[in-house]
């Protein structure tokens, strides 16, 4: 035995050596025949035949670290052109990028686009692989990276984020679906429901409610027939409001089937002016505020009319419709008005209707499926057994992992966006018992509802990239006689003040540095736009004179910027005047916008009168920079001197009234 082992050692030596040689050179050769290298050659070559001179790239790995965020990306091994944009005639991968608004050096590219930066193969790169679970993700769904970090509503240069977030506010998925950052939508509750409309009307409605209201955002719950007639059953029971709410008996006048014809006129000039088609469709005309009233005395009581146009926000709490100061009898004639014209004359000729008799056990039927749908969750119900049933947790959707996603029985692709897009487009293709309803998204809208979802990741991103929110809601709460108007005439639905409301119209923020206090006491007296292509404007709302006095004078005494109000102009020197005109028709052409003396554009308010309404410091600090007071505005910022912007804030003030 002690023979034959220096011979059997040299044997195993001299395998092992052979084996070791072998996967010695299969390191080299696998380095040697990679894609990365195949790519690097290729870019090589092709860059010597361009007409500019390219620098060549130098052969090996090219890897990015972002310690911050915790990556390694080797995506630029291969994606050799992303900063340079002499490429753009290469082939891919060598194009660059598209525009790009970080440094890839800072941010890297798995953060916006995932995928396995370390790879450095196609296949693995795309991360379509066994074990990882964060594959690149689709272009058409790309801007929700841009959410990770963009916690605001809107968010600039993504639209389709953006749309998607306002949507997912719009139509309320907070009701059923935990997302942080939404709050809940106003919805009317439904204690009383059977005092305010007819079961005919509520049929139709739980039926199909995009073909009685087009505009609505109350989802398809695809409910069958037999659903339909014992939830309308269960509904109108509930013929009593809250003890808190008490309704004002139907005045004689509205009580007759056709009320008197100058009544009826009286509520249509109120109606007109109160401008509610500003707010409200009218039979597929005007404004998208509010809900389609073209057909709402068909759908409610002439009760519920009256007591609404009297005291909205007490029949229901929270809704963002302005409590207008009609007078009793203006009340009535609006009342009238409403009755008379606006109805639904299809429906109520039509004479198909038969009695209907309730099923014995409809009302625990009906409670069964009230629950099951989770109506509660958008509509308030004074109910013993009401309760919520919430569906999926959504706050980290876009990063649960696949194989926690049930497919069920739908024949899509199995990937993350995939789901989130077919589930909002088509929920019972998954399951057929599924409780989620359809919300007649257009393609484009479930493309933005699924990119917003897609952004709700759970990763840990370092606190300097968080852009925070900046529409938040509850900073500015207005308090005491201020504060009533304030939520009395639904001030926030279309102002903002202090970072509260919805800028659909004027910010109030700086009102009393803006405008002149009479002039705003007459314009609550009679509102008027000030550009005639506006679609929703100011309403009259018929405001107490006590009341005009009181905003008037808060607002001038509160709403001040110091550093407006500090500006020094000489408003009657001629040579200053008169070098402003030069400078607004001559130099920057400010009448192709603004009307000067009745000639002029329509694009922004008409420049005569200036002096009666606005302040000589606003106009000047305007003009400066109109993007620091409104940054969407499309006023340009012309870069005027401090001399030029006092020289046509002096012209502008010295303007008379057009003839």
């Amino acid at each position: 035995m002690s023979l034959k082992q220096p011979k059997d050692l040299s044997i195993i030596f001299a395998f092992t050596s052979i084996v070791f040689l072998i996967v010695s050179a299969i390191s080299p050769a696998k380095d040697y025949f990679s894609e990365w290298r195949h790519f690097q050659n290729k870019f090589n070559k092709l860059v010597k035949e361009q007409p500019r001179r390219i620098k060549p790239v130098d052969i090996g790995i090219k890897q990015m670290w972002i310690q911050d965020l915790d990556r390694v990306d080797r995506c630029t091994s291969c994606h050799l052109g992303v900063t340079n944009y002499q490429l753009v005639d290469m082939p891919e991968p060598f194009q660059p990028h598209p525009k790009m608004f970080h440094d890839p050096e800072e941010f890297g590219c798995t953060v916006c686009h995932h995928g396995q930066g370390i790879a450095t193969t196609v296949d693995e790169s795309v991360g379509e692989v066994e074990f990882w679970d964060d594959p690149m993700l689709p272009q058409y769904f790309i801007e929700a990276s841009c959410g990770v970090c963009h916690k605001d509503r809107d968010v600039q240069d993504a639209p389709i984020l953006t749309e998607g977030r306002q949507l997912i506010q719009q139509y309320n998925c907070v009701s059923c679906h935990n997302l942080p950052g939404y709050t809940p939508e106003f919805v009317p509750g439904l204690d009383g429901i059977g005092k305010k409309t007819t079961r005919e009307w509520l049929v139709r409605w739980l039926k199909d409610p995009r073909e009685v209201q087009p505009d609505t955002k109350m989802p398809d719950f695809n409910l069958t027939e037999k659903e339909v007639q014992i939830l309308a059953d269960f509904l109108m029971t509930f013929n009593r409001y809250p003890e808190e709410i008490q309704f004002e008996p139907l005045p004689d006048a509205l009580k007759e089937e056709w009320p008197d014809e100058d009544l009826v006129d009286l509520g249509k000039t109120r109606v007109r002016e109160a401008r509610c088609i500003s707010c409200h469709l009218i039979n597929g005309k005007g404004g998208h505020l509010a809900t389609e009233i073209g057909q709402i005395a068909s759908a409610v009581t002439p009760i519920w009319i009256y007591n609404y146009i009297r005291n909205p926000k007490g029949l229901h709490p929270g809704v963002p419709m302005p409590e207008y100061g009609f007078t009793k009898e203006e009340a009535i004639a609006v009342s009238a008005y409403i009755l008379t014209e606006f109805r639904d004359w299809d429906l109520e000729e039509d004479t198909t209707s038969i009695s209907h008799t309730p099923a014995p056990d409809f009302y625990r039927q009906g409670l069964k499926l009230f629950n099951n749908y989770n109506c509660l969750g958008c509509h308030e119900l004074s109910a013993e057994g009401v309760g919520r049933n919430m569906g999926p947790d959504l706050t980290y959707i876009g990063s649960k992992p696949q194989t926690e996603l049930e497919f069920g029985e739908a024949d899509i692709e199995e990937t993350r966006p995939s789901y989130v897009y077919h589930k909002i487009k088509d929920p019972r293709q998954f399951l057929p018992n599924s409780r989620m309803p359809d919300f007649g998204f257009s393609d484009s809208q479930i493309r933005a509802v699924t990119t917003a979802l897609l952004s709700q990741r759970k990763e840990e991103i370092p606190d300097k990239y968080i852009v925070h929110k900046t529409n938040n809601q509850e900073q500015y709460k207005p308090q005491g006689e201020f504060g009533r108007i304030v939520r009395k005439y639904a001030c926030f639905t279309c102002h903002v003040i202090l970072d509260s409301g919805y800028l659909l119209a004027t910010d109030l923020s700086l009102e009393g540095s803006r405008v002149n206090h009479q002039w705003l006491r007459d314009y609550f007296k009679i509102p008027y736009t000030l550009r005639p292509i506006l679609t929703e404007r100011m309403p009259n709302l018929f405001m107490k004179e006590s009341e005009m006095k009181f905003t008037a004078d808060y607002i001038n005494v509160v709403f001040l910027d110091d550093d407006i109000d500090s500006v020094n102009i000489q408003l009657d020197d001629p040579e200053t005047i008169q070098q402003g005109k030069k400078l607004l028709h001559e130099i920057y052409g400010c009448h192709a916008c603004h009307q000067v003396n009745g000639k002029g554009g329509y694009v922004g308010p008409p420049l005569n009168e200036t002096a009666k309404r606005s302040k000589p410091g606003w106009i000047y600090s305007w003009i400066k920079n109109p993007q620091k007071y409104r940054p969407d505005t499309i006023d340009p910022n012309q870069g005027l001197t401090d001399t030029e912007a006092k020289q046509i804030t002096a012209y502008i003030m010295s303007l008379e009234k057009s003839e």
